[in-house]
This record gives structure tokens, sequence and C-alpha cells, in this order.
């Protein structure tokens, strides 16, 4: 490795990628740039050959490649900090071990752009998405669709779904070293990387699919409990930005906490009767009163309605 510092570095987690990350690296090697960049890979201590993959390419592309010790599992979130914190370049490309780049000028085009747009901190394109045996998934399945081309803060905050496909989000280098310790318990890696980066500036969407994004369906992670753990863990960090970011974005965040409340409120109540509905009700009314600034009557009375006296709903419809 030289101590030429590279303009973009590209970010590559991976975690038992055997069958996948030879193809990652190589969408990077055969970028067409006409700037330096560097690829540092967090390799996860995988029990399979990733490692190994891993250092031959090392081994072949040694001016441009940092293999990261791993002489431990540091888990999603221990790996992604680690990988993003020795990323030296003004920008950072994002790309996980089972994803991959489809088009040569993909890293080109988004730098020209944020080189030349300096209000802005993102940029980020389509995405094609891919099952696991390969076969490509409708526009939009995982990913929401944009309907517009700029984005500001407020739009990543208020957003039900992750807006940006992981795999080409570039991202000016302007986050808060070092990260802050709520980002480190958090679980939402990808997301704090977006906020933090549109913190300062706009993000621009280029319609153009430049990355395979591959969906693992079936795991665990799809879970109920899991969703609910991970919807709770995301709202606990927005609460920690909010104050980080001194609350120059309350209005957002708390039209998204009020937003989270209301779901919890309906969609929590599924499924229970009795004394169990009323505890639900009693346990998720608190937040929406927190986070409600103009008291809707209306709204209020609809919840305690239809949370408490279902039955009477039912018989009037």
């Amino acid at each position: 490795m030289t101590d030429n510092k590279p303009l973009v570095s590209v970010l590559i987690i991976t975690y038992k990628h055997e069958a996948y990350i030879a193809q990652a690296i190589e969408s990077v090697i055969s970028q067409q740039v006409n700037f330096p960049i560097e690829i540092v890979i967090g390799e996860d201590k995988s029990p399979d050959r990733t490692r190994e993959i891993c250092e031959q390419y090392a081994e072949r592309y040694p001016d441009v490649i940092r293999l990261l010790p791993s002489g431990r599992n540091y888990g999603p979130i221990g790996n992604c900090i680690r990988t993003l914190e020795a990323c030296r370049g003004k920008y950072v490309a994002t790309l996980e071990g089972d994803d991959y780049w489809s088009l040569a000028n993909k890293l080109q085009t988004q730098v020209d752009f944020l080189e030349a747009n300096p209000d802005f901190t993102i940029c980020f394109t389509g995405v094609e998405v891919k099952d696991e045996l390969g076969w490509n998934l409708p526009a939009g399945y995982y990913f929401p669709l944009p309907q517009k081309d700029v984005f500001t803060i407020e739009d990543f905050i208020l957003s039900e779904m992750n807006i940006i496909p992981t795999p080409t989000l570039v991202f000016k280098n302007v986050l808060p070293y070092p990260l802050p310790d709520f980002y480190r318990q958090a679980m939402v890696g990808d997301m704090g990387m977006q906020l933090f980066a549109a913190d300062k500036g706009k993000a621009k969407w280029l319609s153009e699919n430049t990355a395979v994004y591959r969906n693992h369906g079936g795991g665990v992670t799809k879970s109920r409990a899991n969703i609910e753990k991970a919807d709770a863990a995301l709202m606990k960090f927005y609460r920690a930005c909010n104050a980080f970011m001194g609350y120059r974005h309350d209005k957002a965040f708390r039209l998204r906490f009020l937003e989270n409340a209301k779901m919890h409120l309906i969609f929590g109540a599924a499924g229970k009767k009795g004394m169990d509905r009323v505890r639900h009700y009693f346990r998720r009314m608190p937040a929406y009163l927190k986070y409600s600034d103009k008291r809707n009557i209306k709204e209020l009375l609809y919840y305690h309605y239809v949370l408490l006296f279902p039955s009477r709903l039912n018989k009037k419809r």
C-alpha cells in the first residue's frame, strides 16, 4: 500500500461470503476511474474461505487493497465501524461482500457529481435486487423507487424504509469521528452513515442501476420479534441522533416518533383481546401523547374506541 491518499475509499464488510466475495472485489477492481482509490475490507473472522479469498486479492493488489486484521469476530456493527474508521478517502463508497457493482463507470459518475456539487454529501443510484437463485426481483421490491431525485435529512428521517440501497451509496467522509457511543451500540450501521452524512448536505439519486443487491430471504431476522426489536433500536438511535445533532431536525424526528407510536397502537393490538388489549393501550398511548404536539381529539377518540371497545365497533359495522 502506497502512502498516496485515495480520493475514494471503498468499504467492504464481509462475513461468510465465500461464494460471492470474489465477484464483489472484482467489480471494484474493474472500475474505470481517473482518481486513486483504496479498498478497505473488514473480514469478520468467517468460518468459511472468505478470509482466504480476501488474502489472495490483497496479495494480488497490494497497492489498492487493505485487509483489516480479524483475530476475533466483531459482529456486523463492530466490523462496520472499524472498517469505516480505517477509510482515508475524501469519499466513502459502501459494498457488502455478497453484493457487487454492475457498471464499470459507477464510481466515476457518482464522484464526478459530488465533486461538481459541494452542497451534496450523498449520491446513490438505482439497484437490481436478486434472490438466492439469481432471479431478478421486481423494481421496488426491497428498496422504494424514489419519486424525486434530491433528498434532505428530513426525507431519510421520515421514510419508513431505507431509501438508499447500500451497494450504491457514496458519501462525503464528513462523519463525526470518533463515532459516538450510541452509534456503536446501534443495529443500524448503514442508516447511521446516511443520517450523519445527510446532516451536512443534500443527497442525489441517479436513476440508472449500477449495482446488484442480493436478498437472502427466510432468515430469522424477518420474524416479528426481530422486526419489533430492530424498530425499537431504530427509534432509540433516532432519539440519540436528535440530541447529538442539537435538535436541529427536531420537528422531523418528532413526527417520525409520532407515526411510529400510531403504528404500534393499531398494529401492535392485532391478536390481543380482553385485558391484554387494555394493557397494550395503556403501554403504548403515552408515546402517542408525548409526540402529538396538537391534540387531535377526533383521532384520540378513534384510537380509544378501536382499542378498548372493538366489539362495539364491529357491531356498528
